[in-house]
């Protein structure tokens, strides 16, 4: 096979390369003296030039075909001379490079009704746009930018990699000009390969812990279960486990001599909390609990790999009790005012949330994880943000967002006073390594994200759910590709219900034309009430 051959065999069929059309420019204010501070590597010079430099991709054009741009500062004063941004936001498509300069008080009185489309980024509080004022993705421009301070100008090389590899390397020197600057004509970056796709960004630095409870399968005594899965696990993966049995003895795999064994072993239970919670107990809802050390980053996520690789055909993910749990250690690294921007922001999307989880762990339906929306006080999301910001204390905020201590929560706080971790619990449980270790990335970015940015504004009441969506990938979680496989987890998900709904439907009619002949209207009325709730939910 000569290379040519063997290079379409590796990537698949011939693609045909994708364009995309942007332009880039900068905004510029001029700080006063007053405003400024000085450089980190003298000391000696005041920083009074604040300037954005994008790059815009414009309306026709699809940002995703961008992977991420990079702007290399060639200058000596900066510490960190390299910015790289990942996450376009969404503007209107006659916006310029006024739009930042807006954002860092620029005068500019040609583009004064120039704004961004979607979550305002001045400090004022302002309502978030419904739909009928945020354009579809392709009539709008999208901005990857960087925001700088310098004490004169800098010529910056910038990078543009496509998903597939491709990339373009444009110089470009920053204008300081009242009003910024923005260069014509229209540029054009091709990316060859626009059939790959896009990849998460790398895990962010936290520590979490990942607890997996599954159903067991009925046929096999509970005992032989909870041992023959911490065998096949280990087995596959050979990192240390631990199994605790129900008489509380241990039994170790994969343990050495060193101390640190028991700080990095994985722990096996059967937990009959969870069962206990079901009305109806039975052999069904026995579940076993699965539970990770401390992990961290993308190391972490490699182990959570391995041991899931291991699981065993009987541990069963469609059990109505089985969930995903992922804490998050904040204990040394989250202010409480970022613990409340992380709990506004959660209130904020967690309809949105709702959209991607199966029907039984939405809205406030699943004893497991009730609904922090439902509970907390306050009609409206501007009201729940006010009782929200008065939280002074972590105590204070943790009664705020889990009112009743005989439950469990979504967003949930209980052990963040004496344990220092938050937990995500809305997740069902899951085998799929992706499906996992995406859920981990979510929580993580959701966290990270949250106490770095600026406190949350309301949503609009006309704000659809798709678009609450969209604003929750584009302003918090910043991650496309974690965006288009949520999008295609709740597509898959509502299909499924649909299906689910017709069959159900198609098994009533029998009895609603039973009842009928029979005069029983009060039956087919109970019918017909029932079916409508299901499609509500």
């Amino acid at each position: 096979m000569n290379p040519s051959a063997a290079s379409i065999a590796a990537d698949g069929p011939q693609q045909s390369p994708a364009s995309v059309e942007f332009t880039l420019g900068n905004t510029y204010r001029l700080l006063d003296e007053s405003e400024a501070s000085f450089d980190k590597l003298t000391g000696t010079h005041s920083k009074i030039h604040d300037w954005a430099l994008y790059i815009d991709v414009l309306p026709g054009s699809d940002p995703d075909f961008i992977d991420r741009v990079t702007f290399e500062m060639q200058d000596k004063s900066f510490v960190k001379s390299s910015f790289t941004c990942h996450s376009p936001i969404r503007i209107r498509s006659n916006v310029g490079s006024a739009y930042l300069g807006k954002i860092t008080g620029a005068r500019n009185n040609n583009n004064s009704q120039e704004k961004q489309i979607g979550q305002d980024t001045e400090e004022k509080p302002k309502d978030a746009p419904s739909m009928s004022s945020r354009p579809h993705g392709n009539l709008c421009r999208w901005r990857f930018s960087t925001r700088q301070q310098t004490y004169g100008a800098v010529d910056v090389q910038i990078s543009i990699r496509g998903r597939g590899g491709s990339k373009l390397t444009i110089p470009y020197r920053i204008v300081l000009n009242e009003g910024g600057n923005e260069s014509y004509p229209t540029m054009v970056f091709v990316e060859k390969r626009p059939n790959h796709a896009l990849k998460p960004m790398k895990m962010m630095n936290v520590k979490y812990i990942l607890e997996m409870k599954f159903g067991l399968d009925q046929g096999i005594s509970t005992s032989s279960t909870l041992y023959e899965s911490a065998k096949s696990v280990f087995s596959r993966s050979k990192i240390p486990i631990r199994v605790l049995s129900e008489d509380g003895n241990s039994e170790e795999f994969g343990f050495t001599k060193k101390k640190s064994a028991a700080s990095t072993a994985w722990s096996f239970k059967l937990d009959y909390s969870s069962r206990d919670k079901i009305e109806q107990l039975s052999r069904e809802h026995d579940v076993l609990s699965i539970s990770s050390p401390n992990l961290s980053g993308g190391h972490g996520l490699n182990e959570c790999y391995k041991i899931i690789e291991g699981l065993p055909w009987h541990c069963n993910v469609s059990s109505l009790v089985g969930s995903l749990h992922v804490r998050i250690d904040v204990s040394s690294t989250l202010s409480i005012e970022q613990l409340v921007k992380l709990c506004m922001n959660f209130i904020k999307y967690e309809e949105s949330i709702d959209s991607f989880m199966p029907s039984h762990r939405r809205d406030d339906h699943c004893c497991d994880c009730r609904s922090n929306k439902r509970h907390i006080k306050g009609g409206n999301n501007k009201e729940r943000n006010n009782l929200l910001s008065k939280c002074k204390t972590v105590q204070e905020l943790v009664d705020c967002m889990n009112p009743s201590k005989e439950q469990c929560y979504k967003l949930n706080l209980s052990c963040l006073v004496e344990l220092g971790y938050i937990e995500f619990r809305q997740h069902e449980s899951s085998k799929d390594k992706t499906t996992v270790t995406n859920w981990i990335r979510y929580c993580a970015a959701f966290v990270k994200n949250s106490a770095r940015l600026r406190s949350p504004l309301s949503l609009k009441e006309t704000t659809s759910i798709e678009e609450e969506f969209d604003l929750l990938f584009e302003y918090v979680v910043k991650d496309r590709a974690l965006r288009n496989f949520y999008r295609d987890r709740r597509d898959s998900i509502e299909a499924q219900e649909r299906e689910r709904q017709m069959a159900e439907a198609a098994v009533k009619e029998p009895s609603d034309e039973m009842s009928i002949s029979d005069g029983s209207s009060s039956e087919e009325s109970t019918h017909t009430d029932r079916f409508k709730r299901l499609r509500t939910t």
